[in-house]
């Protein structure tokens, strides 16, 4: 299997490319998802599958008026576009999605949970979801609290932690963080067991916990406490803060059933922690 890796500069992009060294993996510089004439004179000799890790994620910026369709063009036209081609082909698509499409449901969000999105990014996501179902399999693959290499929630607690004896992070939003060497490694597998096409969830597996105690297992053992407060006074005075989902657990039902596990994700936590030197 010869798989098309796009998005390959991100933090999945990262860990799909070490995952797959055989893989044509291509940054948003090389390939631009956006522009249909350059996926058109793309060589797309000899490319069996396609994983889709191009995202617009600044969750905030989409909100500003001048961002908006630069979102919806990475999020869903993006998309569309690599579905034509994989159904041009007869390929399938791996597509990664987001809590984001969710609203505030409660309890473990299954795969055929209602979507609602609140915001920019999450609207522009779930479009991105129906995009997918275009290709002639397809993998929609929905994921939440997201870190690898590259900026994300961890490393921010760590380089912020370092300075200060006390942080404060939001409790009243919940769901389970992702490594995304966990996370690439479940999107190769259902290429490689050849899963039904449809929507999967895969997050870190484990205890559902606030932002606030996940930057607490983040500063373990440091001197920095973590206080936590309310989204609401997390927002207080900030412009164009996005509305979050307060529930994103994500059920993994759908992902065992084609035989996919994932790992805990303070285990995964402790590895990343151990490895990382970003």
């Amino acid at each position: 299997m010869s798989v098309l890796v796009t998005g390959a500069g991100g933090q999945l992009g990262k860990a799909l490319a070490a995952q797959l060294p055989a893989a044509r993996s291509v940054t948003s510089a090389d390939l631009d998802i956006t522009d249909r004439t350059a996926l058109d004179s793309f060589d797309w000799s000899g490319v069996t599958a396609i994983i889709n890790a191009a995202a617009w994620t600044g969750v905030d910026k989409a909100e500003e008026a001048g961002n908006t369709l630069s979102a919806w063009d990475v999020n869903a036209s993006g998309v569309a576009n690599l579905a034509w081609h994989a159904r041009r082909l007869s390929i399938p698509l791996v597509h990664v999605s987001t809590d984001y499409v969710f609203d505030s449901a409660e309890g473990f969000l299954t795969v055929d949970q209602r979507i609602d999105p609140q915001g920019v990014y999450g609207i522009t996501k779930a479009a991105g979801e129906l995009a997918a179902r275009l290709a002639p399999k397809y993998y929609v693959v929905r994921t939440s609290w997201v870190f690898g290499d590259g900026p994300n929630f961890v490393r921010t607690m760590l380089r912020l932690g370092a300075d200060r004896d006390e942080l404060t992070v939001v409790d009243d939003q919940y769901g389970r963080p992702t490594y995304t060497v966990d996370l690439a490694a479940a999107l190769i597998a259902l290429l490689d067991r050849d899963a039904p096409s449809g929507t999967y969830h895969a997050t870190g597996a484990g205890e559902v916990v606030s932002w606030a105690d996940f930057a607490a297992a983040i500063l373990e053992g440091t001197t920095c406490k973590v206080r936590p407060i309310s989204s609401a006074e997390y927002a207080a005075g900030k412009p164009n803060i996005a509305p979050r989902p307060a529930n994103s657990a994500l059920d993994l039902s759908a992902l065992e059933s084609a035989g996919i596990t994932m790992r805990d994700w303070r285990a995964a936590l402790a590895e990343y922690l151990a490895n990382d030197q970003g």
